[in-house]
């Protein structure tokens, strides 16, 4: 719910602001849009190279492809589990919906705003078996589950436009990647649950 009231937030402010930037809007062409992205969620990198169709300033469809890595495998411990597995590598294709806000901050120079990428990761399912171990590590048990092939990929970030071919990007990536549950080895009953990804993103823009 909270990244629908983000992406309501930055249409209410492009709503408020539109007067504000008509005169980029008159001479506005549809453009091709390269990107360049690298992704850091934790455990979690993900590459990808995508190309987006901006209708405007404001709207654009794309499609990314690239990868997602386990960049530190097996052993990780915590309180309650412990996951021993060889690292994860999954290639992707990833279709997205881009939005971005009028320019916040605008000078000779550069011109930089808001945008959302959200966009849905269709990779191959993998199994994953979980070892959960007792406080003392004398008795263990094992779960296993079947990852989901798509999950949803959302990011929120800041635009710093160098000139009119490009620039590049940073903020905040959220991911429902099925890519690591727990387990509670007291409570039979307790499904395994779910972590969602949170990190940071870079993405360099080439317009075409």
């Amino acid at each position: 719910m909270r990244y629908i009231l983000i992406i309501i937030l930055l249409l209410s402010t492009f709503s408020n602001t539109k007067g504000q930037d008509n005169n980029d809007d008159e001479t506005f062409l549809d453009h091709h849009e390269i990107c360049f992205n690298w992704d850091f969620k934790g455990d979690i990198i993900a590459r990808q190279i995508g190309y987006n169709y901006l209708f405007n300033k404001y709207i654009g469809i794309g499609c990314g492809v690239g990868f997602w890595c386990e960049i530190e495998s097996g052993s990780l411990l915590s309180s309650d589990f412990w996951e021993d597995n060889d690292g994860l590598f999954r290639l992707f294709i990833m279709p997205k919906i881009k939005l971005s806000t009028p320019y916040i901050i605008k000078t000779n120079r550069i011109k930089i705003n808001c945008f959302t990428d959200n966009g849905w990761m269709l990779n191959r399912k993998f199994k994953r078996t979980i070892t959960a171990w007792n406080e003392d590590f004398s008795d263990k048990k094992e779960y296993s589950f079947t990852s989901k092939n798509g999950s949803y990929n959302f990011s929120l970030g800041l635009f710093c436009k160098l000139s009119d071919n490009g620039g590049f990007g940073v903020g905040y990536s959220f991911s429902t990647l099925d890519y690591s549950k727990k387990v509670d080895y007291y409570n039979e009953d307790k499904p395994l649950s779910k972590e969602n990804l949170n990190g940071i993103f870079l993405t360099i823009n080439i317009v075409l």
